[in-house]
Formats: structure tokens, sequence, C-alpha cells
């Protein structure tokens, strides 16, 4: 069985099932029975004997068929006569000798058998197919096997409760609804099953056409993976499969049925009326639940029935309807729609007609809209048209806003030698280098392509470079000087001035009324993820101004989502994201991430932002594991694609994870990698990629101090001007300091820096400047200092929400001489005060609220409590506390 997908926590409960009984419900094709199986191979992964049915329609009427399924191979010759006889005769392995034998009888012999061989799982998937007598004796069985280690594991399609799960009611039987599969998980679907990479826009169609059923995603990916992907007018193929797993056969329906629904098919949301005019019947077909009616909308009553209505069409039948949709729909877009593909042959007045179309749709934001039209205006356009050029590229820039840059690489790369040299062959190289499909040395290439192109005009190579500035400084991340000088030619372009503002920001400089300018040139249409103003407020988290930065990044990620800016949406949340990382705050980055995770709009930023920012959240958490594991996979994935941004995160994280994980030599290979970049490109912005502290402690770590003082006098560059690196240089000097020995002022800085840093919201810097003080004065000898600065540590570690770190604490704290050590097994005060909670039938987020403290740390004392004490359930720890 291939890696499941898009199933995180149903897996995680399928294969951790122990006891109990457990129902996967879902529709056909919606993925139960792939988990059904991931709990079986859990099971017995854990030693744990699996007795397997898989019943189905063609047996649900044979007797006892998936009763010797589950048996197969179980011995029932220990079983007292009776009993024995009862159930190898339902089981075929013995002739009856009289009558047939009691139903009680066989419903003993397999409660006999099954207890017998516990510990066991039972098995079985589509359960709605469960033959009646297995069903029966099963039943029997299960209500007397209370207590006993035998295991339940149920898949079945929606419907009534069998009478085998009413029984299992006693055994804390849990339903897990599979439900249908979002952008996100299809698209990893289809990636990772199919090898298919498609845009955000046909991924939204795919799981619309599909309803998110993995069945049927996989189906089309696999059409689409043999023909090619469809152009914008045309519509998704449809399985061979769909009808049967529907249960309706399109062919079968009468005429006018199947013309009303070939009409819905062809023309989305039609109202009644529109319908009407079309053909008779259609009250008829909404009564039979051919068609639903939404207010006075009518639609399939499933989206594969209209794509199979669709693909069973003549093409002269599909013209014929369009034109008479032409006639009838009120939206002037889709009239034109219906008349452009009514046509069979190019027309130069109806595609002047239908590029008009397009223009009108692209300015009003309707992006599916406008690229079905100016596909259709382009094959219109006689070939000797001399607007034929312009049309092509309006397609192709409508396919880049639409995010469909799989088929605008596709559109242009063929034909770019058709277009006039000059201003149309630039517009379509700049539109190649920006589709993000191929490496970065290719899109430079491309850049360069519309470099020569624009030759010695002013107005064309000032677009040029204001693109190359951008995709240098903000992408590439590199030659950020250049790109500056690049964005200062191409002014006043709004390429020129967002380029203008990352180059600064990564230079450690301000953005000198940039924003106001911007504003100016570009009106109130722009987007927020073009303007110069959340590039400022995050350069102001990376100098640790937290509150001015998390107040913009928060009205600004409202703003996006009440003007229903996606792209911004996302960008936006990252920003955030990334703030709340550098401040600590766990809980609310992990929520960050989920709201990513969950969300379709998630597919707008590439898959390593995601998996560094993990990576970074395992990191503060103190997971070293964890965070190497999202660290790695982001790193080899924004290495290959050259994602420069993400590679320098993804280092960052790993390095961090090292030093967690007490590996300075890793630590500081994967840190030098990032802070010897950011010095040859010219990021001097010590905050952009915040390595250096963790660079200073490896460092120090391996007795290389030269080099760590070298770190320190780059990073105390900006001065008291850039709060963050000043602190930081501060914090970085006297961990030096502290670890030869020379400067007895070491300890009172690293103080006064833990307490700015904790005002200036920098929590997890202030745990981490207590660490790196208790360590030093631990190697100095100093014993009762050390215990109290780590002490100080290992509190605002669990206040955070960082076990793993108040563990490392501790683990220091255990090292200090001048104190008896604690007893092996014995708690913790902390861990006493979460254990006693816990006994008491506290959960852990009621613990956590009592303790002033994260569900990550209550978790953690647990997990460290039960290790001591040797006991795995909340029961037997009562038992083993001592009376409070």
């Amino acid at each position: 069985m291939g890696e499941i997908v898009g199933r995180e926590l149903e897996l995680e409960r399928v294969s951790g099932l122990e006891a109990g009984a457990l129902v996967l419900e879902g529709e056909p094709g919606i993925g139960k029975t792939t988990l059904w199986e991931a709990g079986i191979d859990g099971a017995r992964s854990r030693g744990v004997r699996a007795l397997v049915a898989r019943p189905n329609g063609a047996e649900a009427q044979l007797s006892f068929a998936a009763l010797i399924d589950l048996c197969e191979g179980i011995d029932a010759g220990a079983l007292p006569a009776p009993q024995r006889d009862a159930l190898e005769v339902a089981l075929l392995r013995r002739s009856p000798a009289g009558a047939p034998p009691e139903p009680h009888a066989i419903g003993l012999g397999l409660r006999a058998v099954l207890s017998a061989h516990a510990p066991l799982l039972v098995a079985i998937d589509d359960i709605q197919w469960l033959d009646a007598p297995s069903a029966q004796a099963l039943a029997f069985a299960a209500r007397r096997l209370e207590g006993e280690p035998v295991t339940f594991l149920l898949a079945r399609r929606p419907g009534e409760p069998s009478r085998l799960e009413q029984v299992l009611e006693r055994r804390r039987l849990e339903r897990v609804e599979i439900g249908p599969f979002g952008v996100r998980e299809t698209r990893r679907l289809l990636l990772e099953r199919l090898g298919l990479r498609v845009d955000l826009p046909l991924l939204r169609r795919i799981v619309d056409a599909t309803l998110g059923n993995p069945l049927f995603a996989l189906e089309v990916g696999r059409l689409l993976a043999a023909r090619g992907l469809p152009e914008a007018g045309e519509e998704l193929p449809v399985p061979v499969s769909v009808e049967d797993l529907l249960g309706t056969r399109v062919a079968a329906l009468p005429a006018p049925e199947r013309r009303l629904l070939l009409a819905v098919a062809l023309s989305a949301d039609l109202h009644v009326d529109e319908l009407r005019a079309v053909g008779d019947g259609v009250y008829d077909a909404l009564d039979a639940g051919l068609l639903l009616a939404d207010g006075d909308r009518v639609r399939a009553s499933h989206p594969l029935l209209a794509a199979a209505a669709r693909t069973q069409a003549r093409p002269g039948e599909q013209r014929a309807l369009h034109a008479v949709l032409a006639r009838t729909v009120r939206e002037p877009e889709q009239r034109a729609l219906h008349l452009a593909l009514a046509a069979e042959r190019p027309d130069a007045a109806l595609a002047a007609e239908i590029a008009a179309a397009a223009a009108n749709a692209a300015a009003r934001g309707a992006r599916p809209e406008a690229v079905a039209l100016a596909e259709q205006a382009l094959r219109l356009t006689p070939p000797d048209d001399g607007r034929r050029g312009e049309r092509l590229l309006r397609l192709g820039e409508a396919l880049e806003v639409a995010g469909e840059r799989l088929r605008l690489s596709d559109l242009l790369l063929g034909a770019i030698d058709t277009l006039a040299p000059g201003e149309q062959r630039v517009r379509a190289w700049l539109l190649l280098a920006d589709s993000g499909i191929v490496t970065r040395d290719e899109n430079a290439a491309r850049v360069e392509r519309a470099l020569a192109e624009a030759g010695d005009d002013p107005a064309l190579r000032a677009r040029v470079l204001a693109f190359k500035a951008l995709s240098t400084a903000a992408e590439g991340v590199e030659r950020i000087a250049e790109a500056e000088r690049w964005a200062l030619e191409a002014l006043p372009e709004l390429d020129a001035m967002r380029a203008l503002g990352w180059a600064r920001a990564l230079r450690g400089l301000e953005l000198d009324g940039l924003a106001a300018r911007f504003r100016d040139a570009a009106g109130p249409g722009a987007q927020l993820v073009d303007a110069p103003e959340p590039v400022a407020a995050l350069r102001s988290s990376w100098r640790g101004e937290l509150a001015a930065a998390r107040s913009a990044t928060t009205a600004f990620l409202a703003d996006a989502a009440e003007r229903g800016e996606e792209v911004s949406y996302a960008w936006l949340r990252l920003n955030l994201t990334e703030l709340e990382l550098r401040a600590g705050e766990w809980d609310a980055a992990e929520r960050l991430l989920d709201e990513w995770a969950e969300s379709d709009a998630g597919q707008l930023l590439i898959t390593p932002t995601y998996q560094r920012c993990r990576a970074l959240l395992a990191v503060g958490r103190g997971d070293a594991e964890d965070a190497r594991r999202w660290g790695r996979t982001a790193l080899a994935e924004a290495e290959t694609r050259d994602y420069r941004w993400q590679v320098l995160e993804s280092r960052r994280a790993l390095g961090s994870a090292a030093l967690l994980a007490g590996d300075p030599d890793e630590a500081a290979e994967q840190l030098r990698w990032v802070w010897g970049y950011c010095a040859r490109e010219g990021i001097d912005e010590p905050g952009a990629f915040p390595v250096a502290p963790d660079l200073v402690e490896a460092l120090v770590e391996l007795g290389e101090l030269d080099e760590a003082r070298a770190v320190t006098r780059r990073l105390a560059e900006p001065g008291e001007a850039h709060p963050w690196a000043w602190l930081t240089a501060c914090r970085s000097a006297a961990v030096i300091s502290l670890a030869v020995g020379d400067d007895p002022a070491s300890a009172a800085v690293l103080t006064e820096v833990a307490a700015e840093y904790a005002r200036r919201g920098l929590r997890f810097d202030a745990a981490r400047a207590f660490l790196a003080l208790g360590r030093g004065q631990r190697r100095q000898r100093q014993w009762r200092a050390a215990r109290e600065a780590l002490g100080e540590a290992a509190e605002r570690f669990d206040a955070l929400g960082s076990p793993g770190w108040a563990a490392l604490t501790r683990a220091e704290i255990a090292r200090v001489g001048g104190r008896k050590p604690r007893a092996e097994g014995e708690l913790t005060r902390t861990e006493a005060q979460v254990a006693q909670l816990a006994a008491a039938g506290r959960t852990n987020k009621e613990i956590a609220h009592a303790l002033f403290v994260t569900v990550h740390t209550v978790e953690a004392h647990l997990s460290s409590t039960y290790a001591k004490l040797g006991v795995r359930s909340r029961a037997q720890l009562s038992q083993r506390l001592p009376a409070p």
C-alpha cells in the first residue's frame, strides 16, 4: 500500500486502535478502505492477529460468507463438541450430520474462538454487504466479549447502523466520518500517485467536479496525464467508472431530460425560465432528482453527472445547444462565450466581440471567464489577422492572473516567433520568466532575452529592469545591491518600487517614503502583496519591534480578507506566522499553520515555505527530531527548485535543531552557510535570517572563539538603532566572555539583555539568554548562580510551551555541583502537580489552564512522569501517586 495522502488525523486514529470498536464511514471512493487497511497493518505491526473480511454485494445473499473469510486459518478443534460442530458446519469445514446448527451455537463457538485467540482485531470492510447469518453470529459473539481484548474495525457507506454496530455501541464504539478532499489533499494525491502537477485553478475544478472524492480525482488525473491538460473552454474528462459509481446512466435518459442535463452542463447556474426556454420537462427532472434547484437557479444533481452528459453529446449537438443558450442567457459574458462555442470556424467580427467580452471579464476580476473568453477570441481570430499576436498575449496575461502557469508556458513557448519583435516579444518573455515552473537560471535567461528584445527603447528597458530587480531581490535573494541599482534605473515602474522596497529592507535601510510614492502611482486598485507597507512591517519584525509589526500585519491581513485577495492573504499570514515564531508564541504560530494547512489558499505558497515554518516551530517546542524531519524535507525541495529564501530558512531551522540536539558541528555547518551567503549577496539586515546567536553558541561549543567574535562584531554594526541586532550582539559577546571567564560583568549583561528581550515580546530569546547565562556560570563553577539562572530559564521555557528546551535546561541543572541529585524516578515539582491533576480526572486542557502552561507542556510532563513511574495510563497513575 502506498503512502496515504491527506488523512493524517484519521490514519493516526486507526493505526493506534487497541481497544473498543471503530467505524469508518464515507461515500464510495472516499478512501475509507485505504484507512481500514492501514488499521489492519497497524495491528499486525504490534503483533496483534487480524481477522479480515471484505464482503461485497454479490455475496450478501450467501450465508456465512463473511464468517468464512474471518475465520480462515483459525482452528476450532479445542472447542466443546456442540460449539465446534456448529461452527465448522457454518464454515463449510464439515458436512451437517442432521438438522442445521442453531444460530446461538454458532455464535457461542465464534465467541469462544475469538476469546481463545485474543488479542485480536476483527476487521470488516463494507459492512453494509455483510450477509445476515454472519452478522447475526458476530453480533451474538460481540455482545458476550465484554472485557476481552478483541477490537473491531469496520468500514461502511453512509446508512442505518447495522445490528453488529448496535451491539458494539456497548464497547465504546467510535465513528470517524471520512470527508472529501480539499485542494491541498488533491494536489498531494495527484502529485504523489501520478506525478501530475496542475495549477491551482485546475485543481479547484477537479475538486468541484469530483466533490472531493479521491477515487474520482485519481481517475480524472489519470485521464489528464494521458491526454494533457484541458484548454480553458474544455471540460474535464469523465472516468468510465463514474456512471457505475453514481448509479445513473446518462445514456438511458429520455432525450428531453438528456437535453436539459446537457444544457446545465454547458451553462452553469441557469435560471429556471432560461432552462424552460431550452426544453420541456424541467419540473419533472427536478422531481426525479436529476436536477437540483438553488432558489431560482438550476444545476445538475452531481457535477460528474453533468460531465457525463457532455462526454456523451456529439460536438454538433453541443454547438447547436450553445447557439440556443446564446439567445437565452442573461449575462453578457455568458452570452459571448456561448456564441463563441457555437462557432466552428474563425470569424474576425465575432472574434472582436469575444475579445471585448474577455477584456470586460478581466477588468472586473472574473479570472476563469477572462481565460475562457480570451481563448475563444484567439481561436476565432483568422491566422492573417494583425490582431492575433495581441490576443495571444492577452490570453497569456489572463492565464498568468488566473495562476495557470503551466498552460501559459505551453501557450507561449511555441508561439514567440510569431509575435512582432520589440514590445510583444518583451511581454512574452517576461510572462514566461514569471511562470515559476522552471529553475531560476532558466528564468534569468528568459529575462535576458526580454532585455535583448527591448534594445534601446527606454520604456521597454525600464519594464524589464524592474522585473529583473524584483525577481533578483525578492525571489532570488541575491545580488541585493545590484537589484537596488536596477530598480532605481527603472523608476517609476511599479515593479521597480516593489523591488526597491525589498532591496532596501534586505540591506537594512529605511524605505524612505516609498509606500506613499507607490500608492500615488498605483492608485486604489493595487494589491497588498505588491505594496511596500507590508514589507516595512516585516522589516519591523526583523528589528525586534514586534508590537508595531504585529499590529500592522494583523491589520493588513484583515484588509486582505475583506478585499478577497487570496495571494495577499496567504503571504501576510506567512508574515504573521514568522512573527509569532520569532516571539516564541508557539500556540499562535501553530494555529496559523493549521489554518494554512487546511486552507485552499495554502497552495498559493510553495510547499517548502510551510515545511520550514513547521521545522522552526518544532525547534521552538524543543523537538529536534521533528525539526530535522520537517527541515530536511523543506531543504530537499527548496534546493531542487532553487527557492533561495526557503533554502536559507530551512538551513537555519536545521542548524538550530542540531544545536538543540547537542551537535555543534552540524549546527555550525548549516548556520555558517546562511551567514556566509548573506555576507556575499549583500544582505546586511541581520534579522532577515537571524542565525547569528545560534551560530555564536555553536562556535563557542567548538572552541572557535575568534570566528564567534567576528560574527558578533558584524552583528553589532547597525548599533543601537537596530534593537534586536544590538541586544543579540550584547548577548553573544557575553556568551563568549563567559566561555573564557574574562569579564565578570557578563552575567549582568545577559540578565539585562533577557529583560529587554522580554519587554519587547521576544520571550524565547529571553529564555535562551538565561540558559546561556546558566551554562556559562556552571562552567565557571558558580553553582548557586547557575542554578538560579537555569531555573529561571526552565520556568520560562515551561511558560512558553517549549518542553524540549525545558528538559534540556533541567539536564543542565542536574550537572550543577554542590547539590544532592534527585533520586532516580523522583518527580519534579511541576511533574507532581500535573500528575495529581491528571489522576484526579482533569483533562490536559484543564490542567494547562490551572497551572498557566500550554497543553504541549502538560503532555510533555505526563510523558516524563509515565516513564519515571513505569505506568501507561491515568488509571495506573492514580495508583502509583502518594496521597496528596
